[in-house]
């Protein structure tokens, strides 16, 4: 029983150990291909972007302009922050299999969530890595969209910018002792960019 009890939380610590050796491995990847993306001034992602991409997880770029090391802990954290917003992503329809992009090589697109496809144009701006989606819709009244697309190893990331977010949060967390370990580690970071995350 004894034999058993320990082969049990060796097993646990076993699967543990390479959940974070692949969170690692993931997040060498992500900044491996933004630093990629980088230096071909964001022809990475604008090449890569055509083709039909299924929704998959939650997508979260936090980003140092002077720190790379910054970036690959900010990666590797990223995963857990993932998961907890899948959950609310779930409350409101938002999970693997409901929704997708399409994007064409005549710069229009196709999105869709749950039952309803809507179309429209899209522009991406390899510099700054700005996609503005220009939906056809006039009856949701959508109109022009601006994210950033970015490629995070082999999937798609559309994101929004929540520079206002992280401004709030710093501010807050010097006056509350339960946001100061979170906001300490978000000052380490130029910006914060949520949204989603896509697979082909």
């Amino acid at each position: 029983m004894k034999r058993l009890l320990i082969l049990t939380l060796f097993a646990i610590m076993l699967s543990t150990s390479q959940a974070q050796a692949q969170n690692w491995l993931d997040a060498l990847k992500s900044v491996a291909t933004s630093a990629i993306d980088k230096i071909s001034g964001g022809k990475l992602t604008e090449n890569a972007i055509y083709g039909t991409w299924q929704y998959t997880q939650p997508g979260i770029k936090l980003s140092s302009s002077t720190n790379t090391l910054s970036d690959l802990t900010a990666s590797a954290a990223t995963s857990t922050m993932q998961q907890k917003m899948a959950t609310y992503y779930e409350m409101i329809g938002i999970k693997a299999g409901t929704c997708r992009f399409e994007f064409r090589e005549d710069f229009t697109f196709t999105s869709t969530f749950g039952q309803k496809s809507l179309t429209g144009t899209f522009k991406f701006n390899a510099e700054n890595n700005q996609l503005t989606l220009t939906y056809d819709s006039t009856l949701l009244k959508l109109g022009s969209i601006n994210t950033y697309a970015y490629l995070n190893g082999n999937n798609l990331q559309i994101l929004f910018p929540m520079d206002k977010l992280l401004s709030l949060m710093s501010t807050l967390g010097s006056a509350s002792n339960s946001l100061s370990t979170i906001t300490s580690m978000l000052k380490n970071y130029d910006s914060i960019k949520i949204g989603f995350e896509f697979s082909k």
